[in-house]
């Protein structure tokens, strides 16, 4: 089978022919992948950035792709739940199940976590085998593709779960990327008084945005942006994310929040930041990062999924086979789509 892989240290990737896996094991099952989102990090994996060695060196060559949808083509042993014909999204945190973490009934917390996608083979392939307590079945009405969207949103509601989000709050998100593009739209359609979005020269994510009923954008390249923001802030935003993985944005955020506000770190910067003491502590503010999706939230974003689903379709502006993994690759870091599928190849 065709499989996207990361073969050796150093920046690119490698679409190489590959065997199929072997039968699932116990309390496994094998899927047959429909379509697998690129993700930010997997844009990291490729130019190989900071941190990423210390973490997948020794499984190389190793499979990405991890925000994937596929139907359960084979069952292991003492596999319940899950029956062949379902399809299924995956949840790529896997724990080793042996450190004190694990064994303390804290997989979240676990010290030696094996990332699908990223340690175990993951989805940018026809095939795959994954742990079967990982996999969570995509209610039939749902258009099996927007559940390649599950992962993505996961972060987005995590990231108001750790900010405390409440039915009524005001929330702004910096960044107008898949991730920030998601938490906006979960807020929106979990009561959110008012949901603002901002970014630099984001016209194609803006446009996506709009699509998915989210009118208040600022685009942060322009002149007057400073003055737009503070203006819609008013009194301040109960909520700001941050979903750009962007060091500067820390202190616009905090400047536009309310007393005891809430700042949640959801984009994966790989540089240091820098903020205003004086402010955070006179405004009694807090800055919270997110990371690790407790697996609760998993049905939580599927039930929201499935009470709409045509409301997260505009999610998805770009799908391609996974033979131009280049092109779309490419076309995601270009900032000009939103979330890009690929599908698979036999």
């Amino acid at each position: 089978m065709l499989a996207l892989q990361k073969t050796r240290d150093g920046e690119g990737l490698e679409l190489r022919d590959v065997p199929r896996p072997a039968a699932p094991g116990p309390g496994e099952v094998q899927l047959r992948i429909l379509a697998t989102g690129i993700c930010g990090t997997d844009l990291g994996i490729d130019r190989w950035g900071a941190g990423y060695a210390a973490m997948m060196g020794p499984a190389l060559p190793v499979t990405l792709g991890h925000e994937t949808v596929g139907i359960v083509a084979a069952l292991g042993e003492g596999v319940q739940g899950i029956a062949a014909g379902d399809a299924v999204v995956v949840n790529p945190a896997i724990a080793c199940g042996a450190c004190a973490r694990c064994a303390a009934g804290d997989p979240v917390g676990c010290l030696d976590r094996r990332p699908f996608g990223m340690v175990l083979d993951g989805a940018f392939a026809s095939h795959v085998n994954i742990d079967a307590a990982y996999a969570y079945r995509l209610p039939d009405h749902v258009p099996t593709e927007l559940g390649a969207l599950v992962e993505p949103l996961s972060v987005g509601q995590h990231a108001l779960d750790v900010a405390g989000f409440e039915p009524g709050h005001r929330v702004v998100v910096f960044g107008p990327g898949p991730i920030g593009q998601g938490a906006a739209l979960l807020a929106k359609r979990q009561g959110a008084a008012e949901v603002v979005v901002a970014g630099y020269n984001d016209a194609a994510r803006f446009a996506t945005l709009r699509a998915l009923g989210i009118d208040l954008l600022v685009d942060m390249s322009e002149d007057d942006a400073p003055e737009r923001l503070k203006a819609l802030a008013g009194p301040g935003f109960d909520i700001a994310i941050e979903a750009a993985g962007v060091g500067s944005v820390v202190d616009r955020a905090l400047a536009v929040l309310r007393s005891q506000g809430v700042l949640a770190l959801a984009g994966m910067g790989e540089r240091s930041a820098s903020f205003d003491m004086g402010l955070m502590v006179r405004n009694r503010l807090q800055m919270r990062g997110v990371s690790r999706i407790p697996p609760e939230v998993w049905p939580r974003v599927i039930a929201t999924l499935a009470k709409a689903p045509d409301a997260f379709a505009p999610l998805i502006t770009h799908r391609m086979d996974l033979s131009r993994a280049d092109e779309a690759f490419a076309l995601a870091r270009s900032g000009q789509s939103s979330k890009i599928l690929l599908f698979p190849e036999d």
